[in-house]
């Protein structure tokens, strides 16, 4: 026998979804951040570039670099054509730098298999170095306009809230809350523009904290009792700080550094490490940041012994051009123009 209770209640799940993306989408068409530069262009590569560059970056801090990035790499076949070290170069600034060897690589493999097309079926897309579920899905929507659940921040904060979901997301029930929310919420065409126009509303209206549900499009179809405290999460990770101890050494006009063999920052050139040896001249840097669980305080010390072997020399200009990470960066900075340090 059918139950007609959960078909009424899935029933009306259904009209009420429906009546918010009506009210979405006209808010959306007025108000949206239709002005981002990825959103701008129909090119899949665009899309594929923005997706990576996102990954853990605001848009604040991708904008220019995505408009640098596309005039200096403007197809999937100009990327795949890079060298690893001009890639990384182009990628300072945003960090986490395996997402640039994951993009570079997954340009490479839609040059041998795609004939240079982003791909459309999600098969293909997650077979790409690089590329989970999320982002699969992200190019499905907003480069091919198919139907996919887009599921970043801002669009599972808006779901938690219209739908009320008080398990947290991070556990494996709250994980399929949200999912049966986002099936009913994403219509069967037109995920391009829903996707969008819910990552607005959650990065300018329902944002974290106390979102502004006076001026939000769903307040008349959205169940969230206390919308401030939704989404739910499990409790934070403990942030573990750490010291670390990095020399500086310099003759005439250039600065050594030592290639890293990783894990972190395989490939760039970093300040070398003290390791175990007792750090001995004075402090000329001091720099914290944050990487996973960790707060790390990065101290650099100048030290006159012999430059050890392994080390390569760079000049001003040299360094300029040379893929550090944004840690070092800011260290070297400090060293050489002490009055001119980056934020």
């Amino acid at each position: 026998m059918v139950d007609k209770k959960k078909s009424h209640s899935h029933s009306n799940q259904i009209s009420r979804a429906a009546s918010a993306r009506k009210a979405l989408l006209q808010w959306h068409e007025v108000h949206g951040r239709h002005e981002l530069p990825w959103r701008q262009r129909s090119d899949p590569y665009a899309v594929l570039v923005s997706e990576f560059m996102l990954q853990q970056t605001t848009v604040t801090t991708v904008t220019p670099r995505f408009h640098a990035w596309m005039e200096r790499f403007p197809s999937v076949g100009h990327l795949a054509g890079a060298g690893e070290q001009e890639v990384l170069a182009a990628w300072e600034g945003l960090g986490y730098y395996s997402r640039a060897r994951r993009l570079h690589a997954a340009a490479r493999s839609i040059m041998e298999h795609h004939q240079g097309e982003v791909p459309v079926e999600e098969s293909d897309l997650l077979a790409l170095p690089g590329i989970g579920a999320y982002t699969a899905a992200a190019i499905r929507a907003f480069a091919h306009d198919q139907h996919a659940v887009v599921l970043d921040t801002n669009i599972i904060r808006v779901l938690a809230r219209w739908g009320n979901m008080i398990s947290p997301i991070d556990t494996a029930g709250g994980r399929s809350s949200l999912e049966a929310i986002a099936d009913t919420f994403f219509p069967k065409i037109g995920c391009r523009s829903l996707a969008s126009a819910l990552m607005d509303l959650g990065a300018m209206i329902c944002t974290s904290g106390m979102p502004d549900c006076k001026e939000c499009p769903l307040q008349k179809t959205c169940t969230a009792a206390s919308p401030e405290t939704l989404p739910k999460k499990s409790p934070r990770t403990v942030i573990t700080k750490l010291v670390e101890h990095r020399a500086c050494f310099q003759k005439g006009d250039q600065l050594y550094l030592e290639q890293s063999q990783g894990p972190r920052w395989s490939g760039l050139w970093i300040l070398p490490d003290l390791g175990s040896a007792k750090p001995s001249g004075r402090v000329l840097a001091e720099i914290t940041y944050p990487i996973t669980r960790y707060r790390v305080t990065m101290k650099v010390h100048s030290v006159k012994s012999a430059i050890p072997a392994g080390l390569k020399g760079f000049s001003r200009e040299e360094l300029a051009n040379l893929p550090i990470p944004s840690p070092h960066r800011r260290a070297i900075a400090a060293i050489l123009f002490p009055s001119h340090t980056p934020e």
